[in-house]
């Protein structure tokens, strides 16, 4: 019996350690009936990455929600910081539009570009704390 126990208890401790370590979550709700691909940045001028495939893997499915965590204790303040306005700037893609328009050969500076993209909603740091640290698509 003393050993189950004795087994458990780092289970337990590093689910704790990993609980902080992704301290705050960021909670994006879908209320409509179009499967949502989501990106989220501090900066709308800076891509980290023009390959769609990465964007489609923050699909959000319809009157689904999603928690979108960034590692590290207060991750997500730190980058809306890290921003010039220090605003998050949340683009919500239609995943048939994504998949359409990668198998054409285009890119995300394509689809921003020309704004390919269903909504582009911002956030300011006073507004996420407001809101509870939750974005609605509708």
């Amino acid at each position: 019996m003393k050993r189950k126990i004795l087994l458990l208890v780092p289970v337990l401790f590093s689910g704790c350690i990993m609980d902080y370590y992704y301290e705050r979550p960021l909670s994006v709700v879908n209320k409509s009936p179009v499967r949502v691909a989501v990106e989220i940045v501090n900066d709308t001028v800076k891509w980290t990455e023009s390959n769609i495939t990465s964007y489609q893997s923050n699909e959000i499915a319809p009157y689904d929600s999603a928690f979108i965590k960034k590692p590290g204790e207060n991750a997500w303040l730190e980058y809306v910081n890290k921003g010039n306005a220090k605003t998050l700037y949340i683009y919500f893609f239609d995943v048939d539009t994504l998949n359409k328009y990668q198998k054409g050969g285009a890119d995300m500076n394509y689809l921003l570009g020309n704004k390919k993209y269903l909504k582009r909603l911002d956030y300011s740091l006073d507004e996420l704390t407001k809101s509870n640290w939750e974005i609605k698509y509708q």
